[in-house]
């Protein structure tokens, strides 16, 4: 018998291509999480080491912050690390719980795998949130678990309570997760009874987990409900204005790179719809059925003011479905019934594989890219370069120094004022009505300058009458008051406000006006402009 002496690879194809997008992820996710911290990331790291258990499961005692348990625990428990440590845990927890995910759906075929790890790799929405010291993440990878299930679930197989316990799991690690377990098990229930297969034992397990879905949406309720009262002006919209912010978030949340993947995705996967007949057409089916329902459920809650989408964060969970059709459709192109329409299947190949080269190529002419969000470790640097001096707080500085010297920054030869907390408390709906909201602007300053010397709850409260009004010359005024006076020079620091006059920041012009009205001499020691998150250093003296 002849010997076959063919030479065969040693890695496969595929699996290269899969090492490659992995490599292509460590170095992406490397970028971004060497990134300075935004504000709402330092309100949100205030909170951490939690001072007792029961803190992870309500609202978040400092900045009208909160996060699911899970979430909470995980940031007391990595509290101690850098910044750069931290956003890398979320990361390898993130991708933990997404790649077996996949692995499992796609029968450890690694192309699939490939293309849906390459559509959240190259997709700056998810690079960001997957390194944010904030749950969305969880969100995704939930959503990713959901999603999956559908995918591989053997629709002439009944609803196990295994099958129960694994959506359980993916609803509790997110938020938004509480909707997708919800639709996810409706659907399923939905197309065993169009088949005349559901049992009774599944409508129990279906009501199980709408039971304990309920009950975690009353313990998540629980939680957000100081920091949802706190931006009314964010959360309340309702009707035509809700959909369109929910899309623009959508847009936002995808972005150029998302966008054209996702239309190539659609576009494969109507055509493998039309060509692909019984087992190898349905899962996909489904897949799509899934995204659907969820996108149109969501609308729905965004319009009737139940899940209000203002930004991408809000609506990062699609990410999750987008990674797991990118491999379905991989996989719908890889089955025999599609690769017999020789010309389609070629011409699909074709379009994906080139668009797909087309963002990675565009993705790694970037590097290293520019994902600086915020100027925190600017003016820290700043800070410890400055003999010292008293160092006036000012908007997101009485939030971001606290955390900094909590962690060890080499600024505390400084004296800082004034003496502001920032602890999390209620807001009552009448500080929104007309009583606050048309009285006199002197009037208003002095109620907010007693609030804050006064009010435990000060500083939340003023936090949201301020934006609100868009008149920050109270907590301007706050702040001097505790400056040094006769000629002597200090510091004024500021986080989430620009100060270069052609940004036209409320919070920088306020301060400008109460220096002016009280004959200070101020200029920049240095500012950092275009950021999520810009601030400032001031060197200024009042008489």
């Amino acid at each position: 018998m002849p010997r076959d002496n063919t030479t065969r690879p040693a890695v496969s194809p595929g699996l290269l291509i899969l090492l490659l997008v992995l490599l292509l992820g460590g170095v992406q996710l490397y970028f971004w999480t060497d990134r300075s911290m935004p504000i709402d990331e330092v309100s949100q790291l205030l909170n951490y080491p939690l001072a007792d258990f029961a803190q992870a499961f309500g609202p978040l005692p400092e900045a009208q912050q909160a996060g699911p348990p899970l979430f909470n625990l995980l940031m007391h428990a990595i509290a101690g690390l850098d910044i750069q440590a931290m956003r890398l845990v979320i990361a390898a927890l993130t991708l933990a719980i997404i790649v077996p995910s996949l692995v499992t759906a796609f029968k450890w075929k690694p192309l699939p795998v490939a293309a849906a790890l390459f559509a959240l790799l190259v997709n700056e929405s998810f690079l960001l949130n997957a390194t944010k010291l904030k749950f969305y993440s969880f969100d995704i990878a939930g959503f990713a678990v959901l999603a999956a299930w559908i995918y591989t679930k053997d629709r002439n197989t009944p609803l196990r309570l295994v099958d129960v316990l694994l959506i359980v799991a993916a609803m509790v690690i997110g938020i938004s997760t509480i909707v997708g377990a919800c639709v996810v098990v409706g659907l399923f229930l939905a197309l065993r009874l169009a088949r005349k297969e559901l049992k009774g034992r599944e409508i129990g397990l279906g009501v199980l987990v709408a039971i304990v879905a309920f009950a975690y949406y009353l313990q998540i309720s629980y939680a957000t409900e100081l920091q949802i009262t706190a931006f009314p002006d964010t959360y309340s919209g309702l009707g035509v204005d809700a959909a369109k912010k929910f899309l623009l978030a959508a847009a936002r949340l995808f972005q150029v790179n998302g966008a054209i993947i996702l239309l190539v995705l659609l576009i494969v996967a109507f055509a493998a719809m039309m060509v692909l007949r019984g087992a190898a057409r349905s899962p996909l089916g489904v897949l799509l059925l899934f995204g659907a329902a969820s996108s149109t459920i969501f609308l729905a809650l965004a319009i009737i003011g139940k899940y209000p989408a203002v930004d991408a964060r809000h609506v990062a969970w699609m990410l999750g479905i987008f990674a797991v059709l990118a491999g379905a459709v991989v996989e719908a192109m890889s089955s025999p019934q599609f690769r017999e329409r020789r010309p389609l299947a070629t011409g699909c190949t074709a379009l994906f594989v080139l668009v797909l080269a087309a963002v990675g190529l565009r993705e790694v002419t970037k590097w290293p890219p520019a994902v600086t969000e915020g100027a925190t470790d600017g003016i820290v640097a700043t800070l410890a370069a400055l003999p010292p001096s008293t160092v006036v707080n000012y908007f997101g500085a009485p939030r971001m120094i606290p955390l900094e010297l909590a962690r060890g920054a080499p600024i505390t030869q400084h004296t800082y004022v004034p003496s502001l907390s920032t602890r999390s408390g209620a807001v009552d709906p009448s500080y929104f009505g007309s009583t606050w909201m048309e009285m006199d602007a002197d009037s208003f300053s002095d109620k907010i300058e007693q609030m804050l010397r006064d009010d435990p709850a000060g500083w939340a409260k003023m936090v949201v009458l301020l934006r609100l009004r868009d008149d920050y010359r109270p907590l301007a005024r706050f702040a001097l008051d505790a400056a040094p006076r006769e000629g002597r020079p200090f510091y004024i620091a500021a986080l989430h406000v620009a100060w270069g006059e052609a940004a036209q920041d409320q919070r920088a012009i306020g301060l400008r006006q109460v220096l002016d009205e009280r004959s200070c001499t101020y200029a920049p020691v240095v500012a950092y402009e275009g950021l999520l998150s810009p601030g400032f250093v001031l060197k200024a003296s009042c008489p």
